[in-house]
């Protein structure tokens, strides 16, 4: 196979990976044969590249509408490009002219695309494959599709054959991932740019109220909201949702809702809270002056994250938010970069491992917090920027592999 046809047959796996369907993620194992059968380290790191650009297309139209039609097309495909360079680098580093040697290095090349500084745009991982491949394995099926990604190297047609009757056995007796327990339910909403809009206090307050409509109605325990539904949770949101909270609190249930946790001031740009205004349009009373000398004034940094109110209250903290985008190190107004993070917290008695929009790209937070054997998977996330490229659908598919590998069930909360 000359370079030509092994990068047009990466370019083809990319996009195939692309698509969002199961299948097609499944054919990512694919791309670390091409690379390790190449004729140089240039061939591997091309055939690679095309992989990488083929799979990360949609980055081109989400990062458009992410970041509004201010944004020059160059800033959307220089994300798409830097991300596609970035990622194939590992590959003519693992690559050797002794094919053989493939099913150690194949692993290795996996290992550096997912561990931190690379995991953090790790997207496409042929890791995610596993769960369609190996369902209710958990790590050593994980590990078998890491090893079968070098046995598709030195030996295709038996790779082929072993992993097609492995998959083929494995999906006969689970063909399904385990359900959601039948008090826990995920609602999804249409706000769409709620959190992402200039401030509307009236549709933060008719948001709000629908969300407090349907946690209260639900006969679920647990109910999951999808990613930054509320664009601030602050003090005065707690007055605002205080009468429905000590009925949530009453009836045994939790809700677990997206919103941006915002910090102090260091000195920074005061940060408007309209939480009293939508007080008082729902006449709650207000026990302390929201203008006080602690809460006037909030840093632009905020945290982004799921509020748990009800039978609980916590706050958990997303680990890994979108690069540039949202953690970005070089602007203060930014959401943190929390590597070490917890991945896991006990929800109504169970361990849950959380996932908030971008983390379900990649694979480190994932893998991090399966590390804590959790027995539920909870997916949220906002996409109203993207409904009309296929990174919801990845998304989805994501946080399905996953269960399915390590055989929990899962809820996703996803806001249109």
């Amino acid at each position: 196979m000359t370079a030509f046809h092994r990068s047009a047959a990466g370019t083809l796996v990319g996009l195939a990976v692309s698509t969002g369907y199961p299948v097609g993620i499944t054919a990512s194992v694919l791309m670390p044969a091409l690379a390790l059968r190449a004729e140089s380290r240039q061939a591997a790191y091309q055939s690679v590249l095309s992989y990488y650009a083929g799979a990360l297309w949609p980055l081109i139209p989400g990062a458009k509408n992410f970041f509004g039609p201010g944004v020059s097309p160059f800033a959307a495909f220089g994300f798409w490009a830097v991300a596609a360079l970035l990622l194939a680098l590992p590959w003519p580093l693992v690559w050797s002219r002794n094919a053989r040697q493939s099913v150690w290095r194949a692993p290795i090349g996996l290992a550096l695309t997912v561990i931190p500084p690379l995991g953090i745009i790790g997207w496409a991982s042929p890791l995610t494959a596993a769960g369609f491949l190996f369902p209710a394995t958990g790590w050593c099926g994980l590990s078998f599709c890491a090893i079968l990604t070098g046995a598709l190297a030195i030996w295709p047609k038996r790779a082929t054959v072993a992993a097609v009757c492995i998959g083929g056995v494995g999906n006969l007796m689970h063909p399904t991932e385990p359900s959601a327990p039948a008090d826990w339910k995920a609602i999804s909403t249409h706000f769409g740019s709620i959190a992402h809009r200039a401030p509307d206090p009236l549709a933060e307050y008719q948001t709000a109220e629908e969300i407090q409509r349907e946690a209260v109605s639900a006969r679920a325990s647990v109910i999951v909201f999808p990613e930054t539904v509320v664009p601030y949770w602050t003090a005065s949101t707690d007055v605002f949702w205080q009468q429905t909270l000590a009925e949530l609190k009453a009836s045994g249930k939790t809700v677990l809702i997206g919103a941006r946790i915002p910090r102090k001031a260091r000195g920074e740009r005061p940060l408007y809270d309209f939480s009293a205004e939508l007080a008082t349009l729902r006449w709650a009373p207000t026990p302390t002056p929201t203008r006080s000398p602690e809460t006037e004034k909030w840093s632009p940094t905020y945290f982004n994250g799921l509020v748990i109110r009800g039978g609980q209250a916590r706050i958990f903290e997303q680990r890994i938010p979108v690069p540039v985008a949202m953690w970005n190190p070089l602007r203060s107004d930014s959401a943190p970069l929390h590597l070490a993070g917890p991945g896991v917290m006990r929800i109504a008695a169970k361990r849950a491992a959380i996932l908030i929009c971008y983390e379900q790209l990649i694979s480190w937070p994932v893998l991090t917090s399966m590390s804590r054997h959790p027995e539920i998977l909870i997916g949220v996330a906002n996409d109203y920027w993207a409904v009309d490229t296929t990174i919801p659908r990845f998304q989805s598919s994501a946080v399905r592999s996953w269960a399915r590998l390590f055989g929990i069930p899962y809820v996703l909360a996803v806001n249109t």
